[in-house]
């Protein structure tokens, strides 16, 4: 039988509420169990604000470059130059799923059925959060196709793979728009297990065990090529049918008379590109009991938003 305090029970029967103490323990083990699967959080700038007003804003703000500097004259001062900041203002909303168990689940299971519950909970927490920011990564408006096209439609499949020619022009692009590097060292590409297969086909690719000693390779962290690292997500967009990602607008790109090919997109960014605001880090909750005591619930919810903070530092790639 499962431990009474996890039933929500007391020995005479009497419903009583899960202590707030061991909500607070498998609210931090939501979050734990999340970051393990995620992909796109820990690239994001982050912003949690606890202590706001009223309002559903957060404010990020965004530092540009000073100017000038050079040599100096003996016989003249430094001239100060003004910093110069910009604020962007994001709107966060309620993100949260829930999950319901019996009464009879509870007092019949073998198993420990609120921590199983958590880490159902935190592989849902870990996928919104995830998709969320991928969206916001994928709305840049900086395109690049693979195979120099010119549009998705011009999409050839059969040839159009992702590859390092695509990584070589995206990182092109990025530091012509003087994209920072992470750690002043390496972009990010986010790319599908179908771009992966390709990539790696290329002898120019590195596999991440053949530099691992660098630094910590970051989660689900692949290789290296031409200072970007690769890193795998289940999460990214694609036009292949029967998977969760699953896009419509991304099926059927044709050249002529071509043979038609599915659609898959990467991302490729700098640091400082996008960001998540936190007004209220992820909880787990419960459900007051209904029926009797017969019917409870537990959900995870958070109040969050991402932010697009510099599409000038993100390219999407699109490939077959």
């Amino acid at each position: 039988m499962a431990n009474p305090i996890y039933t929500g029970y007391q020995s005479n029967g009497n419903v009583v509420a899960i202590p707030q103490l061991l909500l607070d323990k498998y609210s931090m083990e939501i979050e734990h169990l999340a970051l393990p699967q995620m992909r796109f959080e820990e690239f994001a700038v982050h912003k949690d604000d606890f202590t706001k007003g009223d309002g559903d804003t957060i404010i990020f703000t965004r530092f540009s470059d000073i100017e000038g500097g050079g040599p100096l004259q003996e016989s003249k001062p430094l001239t100060e130059t003004n910093a110069k900041a910009s604020q962007y203002s994001v709107t966060v909303t309620e993100y949260g799923n829930a999950i319901g168990v019996t009464e009879k689940m509870l007092q019949l299971s073998m198993i420990d059925v609120l921590k199983e519950y958590a880490i159902l909970l935190g592989r849902n927490y870990s996928r919104t959060v995830d998709r969320m920011l991928r969206d916001v990564v994928l709305s840049t408006s900086h395109y690049l196709y693979a195979g120099g096209r010119d549009d998705r439609s011009e999409l050839v499949g059969g040839t159009d793979y992702f590859d390092v020619e695509c990584v070589r022009n995206a990182v092109e692009i990025l530091q012509t728009n003087d994209a920072p590097m992470f750690n002043n060292d390496f972009y990010v590409c986010m790319l599908s297990a179908h771009q992966v297969a390709s990539v790696k086909r290329d002898p120019e690719w590195v596999a991440a065990h053949n530099y691992a000693n660098d630094r910590a390779l970051f989660t689900g962290e692949l290789g290296r090529w031409d200072n970007v690292i690769f890193v795998q997500t289940s999460q990214m967009k694609c036009g292949t049918r029967g998977r969760a990602d699953y896009d419509a607008t991304l099926t059927g790109a044709a050249k002529g008379g071509a043979t038609p090919a599915d659609v898959f997109v990467a991302s490729i960014f700098g640091d400082n590109a996008y960001g998540i605001a936190r007004a209220l880090p992820v909880e787990l909750r419960q459900k007051i009991a209904e029926d009797y005591g017969r019917k409870h619930g537990l959900a995870w919810y958070s109040i969050m938003a991402g932010a697009m903070l510099n599409e000038d530092y993100i390219i999407r790639v699109e490939t077959v």
